[in-house]
């Protein structure tokens, strides 16, 4: 995968210093250069300093040590740290380049001891004048790449398309020349995904740790054909002293400023010269110090010197005899005179036998010291005649005013979307929530701390060399969370996870991210077929697993991967002929998405559990619409040395839905909405595989139109009706059941954050036990102390509930009352059938689950601790039995301790859960629900489709239903027939 060029730059050189510098020396009769400082490049890193790099994919950095976990890298030729593995840089460098020192450091995550590696990695890199060739277009790079005609050959130029922006261009060993865009931003180098803080870091990096494209180093840089200038400089006209806890930067007047980013507002984000800071400083404050004079001649740098300058003037200009060397030229009462300036292989510059780190080092050196007796540097000549390098006369009130009126919101430009998200840079990490940005004209995801330091970012994401996929609440065991994978040139690849509070923040954020992601682009549908989209979806049953390797598996789950990006995981099953059922729907997948793999791990207690057998299915096998049912034999990961690996039964669906405008199901819509709801009640008999699907159709359908509770109403009364014994209302899982607990989930987060939060936070940092178990007791453990702290923590929590029923959506909240109503009407003589219906839901199906597993309503972020996890346990038995009205006996004698609690608050439960329920008439809704209503009904129209036998034999049967089923067949035929008027959409499958 090749990254598109449009952007490309690079610093100038910065050579090491070693020694001080020395007195200036007349040249003779070599011509000379130029003027004004040379502006630094950021230096290679010398053969004394080390970088450090993560070799999974993390941000190279200079520094002296940096820990990393043990995870293997899939990139060919590059190196892999493994579980268990030792580190090797086999083929990368050689012992002069490169030295790896490599430690190990343990640290703890979700309550286990991982085991990280410390690598200390010293490269070396070759100078910039070697391979940097300023503004160059990219015939003309290519051009000087062909004549190299050395495979490994590589130049870095500044784009010409986008200013600012660098371009690695490199002859490959097929003698193609690719071109690698890099993104300069606030001092960092960005290339795909990865960041360094030098572009000779980065040369070093892909020239001895990475391949830049599979099995290709960069070998060989091809130099310009003269040393290149570049980089803005600017001098500071006033003093500031920066605003404290933001970017800014104080300075002097006079300073000296490198720009590396001119960015909105008038900020810029400089290097300080004397001081080495980089940070913000505002244009307002500075002024352009013109850093070339372009190739003047000898002659004309005389005359300038003469006619513009001062006594003590001087400029630089390139050598005319000598290329790659300079002069300076300096003026004095008597004459010019002028002093040669060698650029040396270690990156430095040579003036009288004595070294400097730069031109710009010469220059500073000779205003304090005596460049020949009695004169000192000063300024350097003007450019224009009437230029003046100072300015005369600053208001600097007025300029003041202005900056504080500045807004520090807008340095960067087209920001598409912007807003705080969970971030997570790899499984096993912790997630943090961090501010984002994404920048439309770059493409670029950009993340900072927060929105109050958003000038300098932590990181940058390149999405023009990125997809995103969704991942499935079964990844992480919390909801609302997808990834953006990188996928660098050399064919490794390595993810970013996200996570939104609520699923329609991650949708949103999903989609404006897939509309800059170039490597899943999905294809442009030609004209004539505009109106028509196309989703695909793949629905996947994990069923089982057949006689498994024992040798390997005692604990078996599955990984679940869609193009080889891991998307979902299933819960880990004992035995060598586990049992699963666990399904999972994939939706809106990119037309380059053809194939989903399932691999099989053996759950342990290791840091890292690899894949052992797997099977791998082409999306092009399944047939549109049509459930599979297949026993897949399994291959393996490793050898078995004659060892059966075993089948795995999957049950698969892939759907490639043809979505007509919204007026084409106008008609189709009408039937489902009529108030007898007999099409609903049909899907619901017809659907039993799919009930999960149906309903979340449904209840977007539903919601969009606001006749939510008219249907669930209707639901709820229709099993209520169906049920003979009280006790077993609402034990299966049902239509209604199903979307009681997707609406509860959908609308009731608020209620429940602002009723468990503060608790289950105070769970996860305190440290005392709760457990009353005796067999779960450690030896001398006070039971007394764990039951009192587990009752104050259940009284808090049950407080905290009870205070927050007015949260609860209203239209919710009448749902409630009405499920009371009817139950009192079917069991008038049952007097706890109120209260038990209403807790049935809010504590079984939304609370208890929420304490149980916090992360699945964004409660937490990080996996509780053992001890955690079994107080949230214990507290949810006690929640849950004080719900049901019921004390704990000899099932569970240990939680008899509780008992008094619950016989002092059933009084209590049961005024609250009454409360709940007496919202008498349905409330008019605010809330603004959005939806893609097409897409929707295209996807009930589609299960309509799929199980069009049973409708027409229900059509044949239900006499009431009868007219309402025979005209929905008839309108599904229909819809079908004007598909086939919208010409064939552009698609790979």
């Amino acid at each position: 995968m090749i990254a598109t060029e449009d952007g490309g730059e690079e610093p100038e050189p910065a050579p090491p210093e070693t020694r001080a510098d020395g007195a200036g020396q007349a040249e003779g009769s070599r011509p000379a250069f130029w003027s004004k400082p040379r502006t630094r490049l950021p230096g290679p890193v010398s053969a004394t300093d080390s970088a450090v790099y993560s070799l999974v994919g993390g941000d190279p950095k200079t520094g002296p040590t940096s820990y990393f976990p043990r995870e293997g890298s899939r990139a060919s030729g590059c190196p892999t740290v493994g579980a268990g593995s030792r580190v090797s840089l086999d083929g990368c460098c050689t012992a002069q380049d490169c030295e790896v020192r490599s430690a190990k450091k343990e640290y703890e995550e979700d309550g286990q001891e991982y085991e990280e590696e410390e690598m200390v990695i010293s490269l070396t890199s070759p100078p910039p004048n070697q391979w940097y060739h300023g503004k160059l277009d990219r015939t003309m790079a290519e051009e000087r790449l062909q004549v190299a005609r050395s495979p490994g050959s590589y130049l870095i130029r500044e784009s010409d398309r986008r200013p600012g922006s660098f371009v690695l261009s490199f002859l490959s060993m097929t003698y193609v020349v690719s071109h690698f865009r890099i993104i300069a931003m606030c001092g960092d180098y960005y290339i795909g995904g990865r960041r360094f803080s030098s572009l000779s870091d980065l040369i070093g990096y892909y020239s001895y740790i990475s391949c830049l494209l599979k099995g290709e180093k960069l070998l060989s840089p091809v130099a310009p054909p003269e040393p290149v200038e570049h980089r803005k400089r600017v001098r500071a006209i006033l003093p500031y002293t920066k605003v404290p806890d933001t970017h800014e930067i104080s300075f002097l007047k006079g300073d000296m400023f490198i720009v590396h980013n001119e960015l909105e507002d008038g900020w810029m984000w400089v290097t300080n010269v004397r001081t080495e800071e980089q940070g913000l400083i505002v244009e307002d404050l500075v002024e352009e110090v013109v850093s070339e004079l372009n190739h003047i001649s000898k002659k004309e740098a005389y005359n300038l010197l003469m006619t513009a300058g001062q006594v003590s003037s001087f400029l630089v200009r390139p050598s005319d005899s000598t290329p790659g060397d300079y002069a300076l030229f300096f003026r004095t009462n008597e004459n010019i005179q002028r002093f040669k300036i060698c650029p040396t292989p270690n990156n430095q510059y040579m003036m009288g036998g004595r070294y400097h780190t730069s031109i710009d080092a010469i220059i500073d050196h000779y205003r304090r010291e005596q460049i020949v007796e009695g004169y000192y540097l000063k300024d350097p000549v003007p450019v224009q005649h009437q230029q003046q390098v100072i300015m005369d006369a600053v208001d600097s009130k007025d300029i003041y005013i202005t900056i504080r009126q500045k807004t520090k919101g807008a340095f960067y430009k087209n920001i598409v979307k912007k807003g705080y998200l969970l971030f997570n840079k790899g499984k096993g990490k912790r997630w943090k929530n961090m501010y984002f940005i994404l920048e439309g004209n770059d493409s670029q995801l950009i993340y900072f701390e927060s929105e109050k330091r958003a000038a300098k970012p932590k990181g940058l994401i390149d999405l023009s060399v990125c997809s995103v996929y969704g991942v499935h609440d079964s990844m992480f065991g919390r909801p609302n969370c997808f990834q953006v994978v990188v996928h660098h040139f050399s064919d490794e690849q390595y993810i970013f996870y996200f996570a939104g509070e609520t699923p329609e923040q991650a949708q949103d954020w999903m989609k404006c991210l897939q509309t800059f992601c170039n490597h899943l682009k999905k294809p442009t549908q030609p004209p004539s077929n505009k109106r028509l989209r196309q989703v695909s979806s793949l629905l996947l049953t994990v069923q089982e697993a057949h006689k498994l390797p024992s040798k390997y598996f005692t604990n078996a789950y599955c990984n679940i991967y869609l193009n080889s990006v891991q998307v979902a995981k299933t819960q880990a099953r004992e035995g060598q002929n586990p049992v699963w059922t666990e399904e999972f729907i994939f939706d809106d997948l990119s037309s380059e998405i053809n194939r989903f793999e399932i691999s099989l791990s053996n759950k342990t207690k290791k840091s890292k559990e690899n894949d052992i057998l797997f099977m791998r299915c082409l999306l092009c096998r399944l047939q549109r619409g049509q459930m599979i049912d297949e026993w897949f034999l399994l291959s393996s990961h490793v050898p078995l040395k004659g060892i059966e690996p075993g089948s795995l039964r999957v049950r698969a669906r892939y759907s490639m839905e043809k979505i007509m405008p919204e007026e084409e199901y106008n008609d189709f819509k009408e039937l489902i909405l009529l108030k007898e709801f007999h099409v609903i009640n049909a899907l619901a008999h017809v659907c039993g595989q799919d009930r999960t699907l149906l309903a979340s159709v449904l209840l977007r359908i539903f919601r969009h139109e606001k006749q939510e509770a008219p249907l669930l109403r209707a639901l709820n009364d229709r099993e209520i009706s169906m049920e003979e014994e009280a006790t077993t209302l609402f034990r299966a899982t049902t239509l209604a059941s199903t979307l009681m607990e997707q609406y509860m989930k959908a609308t009731a987060t608020q209620f429940v954050h602002h009723a468990l939060k503060d608790t289950i936070l105070k769970i996860m940092e305190c440290k005392q036990s709760c457990e009353l178990n005796p067999s779960k007791l450690e030896k001398n453990e006070d039971v007394n102390l764990n039951l009192s702290t587990l009752l104050s923590i259940v009284s808090e929590l049950v407080e905290k509930i009870f205070m927050a029923a007015e949260i609860l959506p209203p239209t919710l909240r009448f749902i409630y009352g009405c499920l009371q109503e009817s139950v009192q009407q079917k069991w008038p003589n049952n007097s706890t059938m109120r209260t038990r219906v209403v807790s049935g839901f809010v504590f079984l199906r939304l609370i208890c689950p929420a304490i149980i597993n916090p992360r699945i309503f964004n409660i937490i972020t990080d996996p509780p601790s053992q001890t955690a996890s079994r107080t949230l346990t214990l507290v949810a038995k006690a929640v849950q039995n004080l719900a049901n009205l019921v004390e704990f006996g000899a099932k569970e004698p240990y939680m008899e301790g509780v008992n008094s609690f619950i016989k002092s608050n059933k009084d209590r439960m049961i005024l609250f859960l009454d409360k709940l329920g007496n919202v008498p008439e349905l409330p008019d809704t605010t809330e603004h629900f959005t939806t893609d209503l097409a897409r929707d009904l295209a996807a009930l129209h589609e299960l309509c489709i799929s199980h069009s036998d049973e409708l027409r034999t229900l059509s044949n049967e239900r006499g009431v239903q009868q007219h309402v089923l025979k005209k929905l067949l008839a309108i599904t035929e229909l819809l079908q027939q004007r598909q086939g008027h919208y010409a064939p959409s552009n698609s790979n499958r």
